[in-house]
């Protein structure tokens, strides 16, 4: 019971006062069924939208089915009982069923749209769906780029939007500010959009000011989303090209929207791969956002292009030589009150070479609370150095974090960077990259080690990467890349399943180093 409780006393104590407030109501108090919620209108105003499609098919028509796909997890319904509270593929699967991203399909007929929408309306108005404010928003800003694009009858149209304005109504009275972080920033957009499309004064100030300081809050200085998830960087981006376009010019957020696309572009620039994909930091996965080459599309046709900052803190640092490129996560815990996507993997990194994946991040399959989440936010399942397979920072519960490292920068270079950090007590982890010609060198080395400890590096590569054990020190990954390892008391190749997407394993390697001396040096070089 006590260690649970210290534990527990550990994640709450960066909690900000709002969100302790908020968790507080939100468990006293329920929100009643969306007809509670109904207001008139009467007029609405027209938005601009770029084109933007359906990130993957998520709806498949049949003569007498609806098949959906989502996080790589199918289910059929009969058009006659398709089951909007259906949770058989966890919760994550139910939100993204509610989200009505079909919408933006168009292979999908209007009317069999429409339909759709109405049914899910007609769950939500009656109570039969509990209203959530995450999937609400989602679900508006779809909804109102599906109704501003297409003419509805009158009689379908005028339901629609009663349905609707329901809706944001409801959400502009459930703001997320027990989460936070980007569940808050979605309820803005949302929030915005709605309020704009009703032409509401009222909804039009106050969504304006929670929009405008949660972009400050949540952008930070070199243009990073403070979650520090590539991911939800592309997914937040969007949001904010979108918002600058259907903005009206008469609004002072547009401009200041614009500038924040701007940094933004370029973060997500510096950290996409030649390949186009992205490190698995943080939650980060395949085919969920629009890709970085999409999104630069769209902004590109907005007149937004990017503004260079520099890398910095966001806590990522870029190392390049010879055909390598290496990115590190040398930062803790960020934000502190928010560390939902955060995993325990402090001086992890990634590397290519020659636009090809060599040593990735596992990645993610789940947030479903299981041993694998756990498994897939711990140190262990990153690439850097564990002591007695703890985790550098308490992950737990499948988006806790208690106790975090605290990481101290001694050099930070284009060419060199040193730092530790204390996520394992006394016995301080200090890693050092230094990128010298054709080469990359990376030293571990352990303070005020405790005699009897165990000290573990690992590698994970990518599944296209077999490799091969030379001799007591060398590993060769390709038949040009190799690895030297000094220091070490032994080491092996091991099997783990590297994520390629929610749901989606597939069978890789990864180079298991025990040491217990203080230090090992890892050499990554050329060898023709």
């Amino acid at each position: 019971m006590l260690p649970k409780l210290s534990l527990l006393f550990r994640t709450l104590i960066h909690l900000k006062p709002i969100q302790a407030i908020y968790q507080v109501k939100n468990r006293l108090f329920k929100s009643g069924p969306l007809s509670s919620f109904q207001v008139a209108f009467t007029k609405i105003q027209k938005l601009d939208f770029f084109q933007a499609p359906a990130v993957n098919t998520f709806l498949r028509v049949n003569p007498d089915q609806f098949h959906f796909e989502f996080l790589n997890l199918s289910q059929t319904y009969s058009k006659s009982s398709l089951d909007w509270n259906d949770q058989s593929h966890g919760k994550l699967w139910n939100y993204n069923l509610q989200y009505l991203d079909f919408l933006k399909q168009d292979d999908v007929p209007i009317k069999i749209k429409t339909d759709i929408l109405k049914d899910i309306y007609a769950w939500l108005w009656a109570g039969r769906l509990p209203l959530e404010p995450y999937p609400a928003s989602l679900r508006i800003m779809n909804m109102i780029r599906f109704l501003n694009e297409n003419e509805l009858d009158s009689e379908d149209g005028n339901l629609v939007k009663t349905y609707l304005i329901a809706e944001i109504n409801y959400l502009s009275k459930n703001l997320e500010f027990h989460l936070l972080a980007n569940h808050l920033l979605e309820n803005a957009f949302a929030f915005w959009m709605g309020a704009l499309y009703f032409n509401n004064e009222a909804w039009i100030n106050k969504a304006g000011k929670l929009l405008e300081s949660e972009l400050k809050e949540q952008t930070l200085s070199d243009g990073a989303h403070y979650e520090l998830s590539p991911m939800y960087h592309q997914i937040i981006l969007f949001r904010v090209i979108e918002a600058y376009v259907l903005t009206p010019a008469k609004f002072g957020i547009k401009n200041k929207l614009k500038l924040i696309a701007e940094k933004m572009l370029w973060w997500m620039d510096q950290m996409t791969f030649q390949n186009g994909s992205l490190p698995h930091f943080n939650d980060t996965t395949e085919q969920i956002s629009y890709s970085s080459i999409q999104l630069k599309k769209f902004a590109s046709s907005a007149g937004i292009f990017s503004r260079k900052t520099g890398l910095k803190e966001s806590g990522y640092r870029i190392f390049e030589t010879g055909g390598f490129k290496l990115i590190a996560d040398v930062e803790g815990i960020k934000p502190s009150y928010q560390p939902g996507h955060a995993h325990a993997d402090t001086f992890s990194f990634v590397l290519h070479y020659d636009h090809q994946p060599l040593i990735v991040d596992p990645g993610i399959s789940t947030y479903n609370i299981s041993s694998r989440r756990d498994w897939e936010r711990s140190t262990i399942a990153h690439n850097t150095v564990t002591i007695d397979e703890r985790n550098s920072s308490q992950v737990w519960a499948g988006f806790r974090v208690g106790k975090r490292a605290n990481v101290k920068i001694q050099v930070d270079e284009k060419d060199h960077f040193l730092g530790f950090h204390t996520g394992f007590g006394n016995q301080l982890h200090q890693r050092e990259f230094r990128i010298l010609d054709d080469e990359i060198s990376i030293l571990d080395h352990i303070k005020n080690p405790i005699l009897g400890s165990k000290f573990e590096a690992r590698f994970y590569f990518h599944p296209m990467i077999t490799p091969e054990i030379i001799d007591n020190e060398v590993i060769a990954l390709t038949e040009k890349i190799k690895m030297r390892i000094i220091g070490h008391k032994q080491f092996s190749i091991e099997v783990y399943d590297y994520c390629m997407g929610f749901n989606s394993l597939a069978p890789s390697k990864y180079l298991k180093v025990i040491f217990q001396s203080e230090a090992i040096s890892t050499t990554i070089f050329i060898q023709e």
